[in-house]
């Protein structure tokens, strides 16, 4: 440093010059660097420009005052004058003027007290933020929010002549809000419900007065608020974060933005309130800009925002993906439009192909979305896509290592393992989301399902319950606790009339509510009230879901044919009606209901058009939509197997198909298998596995239309295996549980009576 120092004494003007540039660059890149690594304020880099830029006359002095003056290394002091054998040198005389007050003893202590300046200016506004003291304090470290808290975001106010621009804006700031690790934005569906308790339209426009009594009522500490205005050519945002009891403005901020600026001023407003909520300045600086995880271009944004509006609120869901369609058709690299079309497409089971083009769109353009978001992107991706569901829950495992408190990948995490049959671990994970957020639907209903699979009907019970305690309208809570009162003998007549008549707008759950129906009667053995049922639920479907789903339902009913009436030539004929009705070319490949239909056609007699479908299906197929179908495959080449009589094969397949979360869905036909091979034993135990295993949406997947045959099967193999207490159990349950049934399968009820009571009364 000595040398160094040296040297910069001999340096002329210019070198000086040149020393002080570069030493200043440096100095400027170890403060950003620190400033993102530290979480420094912004202003931090141009301090320390501003205290370099004030130095630098001082430096430039300096080198000209000084110049020359040390031309030479000094050379050691002789000991002696004698030793020298010189004669000592006059005095140099006394430094007056410039020369005594530019030194480099004052530059250098200078430089010491403007670093000393910075190091203070920033450490006391860090201080001052950490503590919650000043102008610099954010709002956790006041204590006026904890961190995590939830907060709502009211509709901005529009003072433009554009009627779109408030709410655009308003989504804008939402997507960059939700980026926040601090607090947590009020999704919709809590909005939603929360106005329903308030006796509200769930869409209403959600006005600043409307949105402060809101968070009165759910316990919530701040509203963020704002209005657009125009301004000469351009426009003005101005947002505040509002206290609902108080109306006290907590902070707020102002942009100013031409038409091409907006999405920009809408980022730098967000930011503005997310540092003053108390926001890491290292997150605010490693978040992406809006307009890259959002689009730039305004008519897409728009399109999205008005979709937004129409799905998340129930409104008409149709109308929101056409809208979608319509915003990425203006931006193709429009991520978020793509995710969010391909997630509302696979949640409702239709229009596949579609669902499965924009998920992988969305993973195309990932770069183009907020970190969390990709996360997202990338896990439906792999799962619904490529149906890998290992990597799906990696994505997920991931995200939750980086937010522990990230509820939705909690319970799409929990939802990744209930896939693969982990129920303890995924109900863990659905409690954790539960925990952070109790305000959220899908774990309650998710929970149910993990609880029901380990037998606690209980606990399901109360999951459910506390779902609609605080929602009562949720259909999801509504239908599962319905289902699971059902399984345990209950047949909620009232609570379903309820719920058609709660739900009427939705024909999406009527068509559900009439499907369960119609399968509650074939379970009963009333294959007559079954089939009106059915039929009203296919031209339901036919009207308001399209050929798909009305195929599907017409496929249930000739399952109820085939397998309740064991009446072969009835199940072709009505499937034989579908296909003419709702031609699986009118269909969209990836929607076709290919193994509802092969299980008819090949358990029903017709095993060479059940192959040629197959055929038909498999070739149609690339190799990701392969991947993603294996296991329905495997379970629709086991049916085709049986049906030929190849028991071993159709063993081997079926138990290959068994992978999803439904786990007694194969056991009909595995156990059919091992019976038909005259296997008693594993079809006893099949039969029972089908009888006892958990599970929470029996009835429209095994028990509609395999109960009655189950008992009575597993009545008829007990009793000749000469176990007359298991004969006489089942016998007993079947003839309970067929007391109602129709007239023509009556005679199988009294048959199965006669054989129960000579049983009772062989054993005393």
């Amino acid at each position: 440093m000595k040398s160094l120092i040296r040297e910069i004494h001999r340096r002329s003007l210019w070198q000086v010059l040149g020393i002080y540039v570069g030493g200043s660059w440096i100095v400027l890149q170890v403060v950003d660097t620190l400033a993102g690594a530290l979480s420094l304020p912004d202003w931090s880099a141009s301090m320390a420009l501003f205290l370099l830029i004030i130095g630098l006359p001082v430096v430039l002095a300096t080198a000209f005052v000084q110049e020359g003056v040390v031309t030479k290394d000094p050379q050691p002091a002789p000991q002696s004058l004698a030793e020298a054998g010189e004669v000592p040198p006059p005095p140099v005389p006394e430094r007056t003027g410039a020369r005594k007050l530019f030194t480099w003893k004052r530059a250098y202590l200078g430089g010491a007290a403007a670093l000393a300046l910075l190091v203070l200016g920033v450490g006391g506004w860090v201080a001052m933020r950490t503590l919650g003291i000043g102008g610099a304090a954010t709002l956790v470290a006041q204590g006026v929010l904890e961190e995590r808290d939830r907060i709502l975001l009211a509709d901005f106010s529009n003072r433009t002549s554009d009627e779109n621009l408030a709410d655009v804006v308003t989504e804008a700031l939402r997507v960059d809000l939700a980026q926040s690790e601090v607090v947590r934005l009020a999704e919709p569906a809590f909005v939603s419900e929360a106005l329903a308790r308030m006796s509200r339209p769930a869409n209403e426009p959600l006005e600043e007065e409307l949105a402060r009594e809101l968070a009165q009522r759910e316990g919530i500490k701040a509203v963020i608020a704002g209005d657009v205005g125009s301004a000469g050519g351009g426009f003005v945002l101005t947002a505040r974060l509002v206290s609902p009891t108080t109306g006290d403005i907590l902070a707020s901020g102002r942009e100013s933005a031409d038409a091409n600026g907006l999405i920009s001023a809408i980022d730098a407003l967000s930011k503005r309130l997310r540092e003053r909520l108390g926001e890491s300045l290292r997150n605010l600086g490693a978040d992406p800009p809006l307009e890259r995880v959002t689009t730039p271009n305004l008519a897409a944004l728009e399109r999205y925002t008005e979709a937004i509006g129409f799905i998340d609120y129930d409104v008409d869901t149709e109308r929101g993906i056409a809208l979608l369609e319509e915003a990425v058709e203006l931006d193709t690299a429009f991520a978020m439009a793509h995710r969010k079309m391909g997630q509302e497409l696979v949640n409702r089971g239709l229009r596949l192909d579609d669902a499965y083009a924009a998920l992988t769109r969305a993973f195309e353009h990932r770069d183009r979305l907020t970190e969390r978001e990709r996360g997202f992107a990338m896990a439906s991706y792999y799962g619904a896509v490529m149906g890998d569901e290992d990597a799906a829950a990696q994505v997920y495992e991931g995200m939750v290592t980086r937010d522990p408190n990230d509820d939705w990948a909690l319970n799409n995490l929990g939802a990744a393992y209930g896939r693969r049959r982990q129920w303890e671990e995924a109900e863990a994970l659905y409690e954790r989301a539960i925990a952070i957020d109790s305000a959220s639907a899908f774990p309650y209903t998710n929970a149910a399902i993990a609880e029901v699979a380990q037998g606690k009907y209980d606990e399901a019970t109360q999951t459910l319950e506390a779902l609609l305690a605080q929602q009562p309208h949720n259909w999801m809570g509504e239908g599962f606790l319905i289902e699971l009162r059902v399984g345990l003998g209950d047949l909620q007549t009232e609570a379903l009339e309820h719920m058609v008549s709660d739900q009427r707008e939705n024909p999406f759950v009527v068509d559900g509510i009439e499907f369960f129906r119609a399968a509650l009667e074939a379970k009963h053995g009333r294959v007559q009230a079954s089939d009106r049922r059915s039929s009203a639920s296919e031209r339901l479907a036919a009207r308001e879901l399209g050929p798909a789903a009305a195929l599907r339902n017409a496929a249930a009913r000739a399952s109820t044919h085939l397998f309740v009436r064991r009446d072969p030539a009835r199940a072709r004929e009505i499937l034989g009606a579908g296909l003419e009705a709702y031609p699986l070319g009118d269909i969209p490949a990836a929607d076709r209901p290919y193994p509802e239909l092969i299980s008819i056609l090949a358990l029903g007699g017709a095993e060479g058009q059940a192959r040629a479908m197959f055929e038909d299906w498999d070739g149609e197929l690339d190799d990701r939509a392969r991947g993603r179908n294996r296991p329905s495959l495997d379970y629709s080449s086991g049916l085709i197997a049986l049906g030929e009589g190849r028991y071993d094969e159709a063993i081997a397949a079926l138990t290959a198909g068994d992978v999803d979360e439904c786990v007694v869905c194969a056991l009909p036909a595995l156990a059919l298998a091992h019976d038909r091979a005259g296997r008693r034993d594993s079809a006893l135990a099949v039969y029972e596995r089908m009888i006892d295993t958990p599970y929470l949406f029996r009835t429209v997947s095994v028990d509609g239309d395999f109960r009655g045959h189950t008992l009575e099967r597993l009545g008829e193999l007990f009793d000749e295996a000469e176990d007359y207490e298991n004969a006489a159990k089942y016998y007993a349950m079947f003839v309970e549980l067929w007391a109602e049934a129709d007239e023509e399968l009556q005679p199988r009820v009294r048959a199965a009576q006669a054989r129960l009571e000579e049983i009772l009364s062989a054993r005393g």
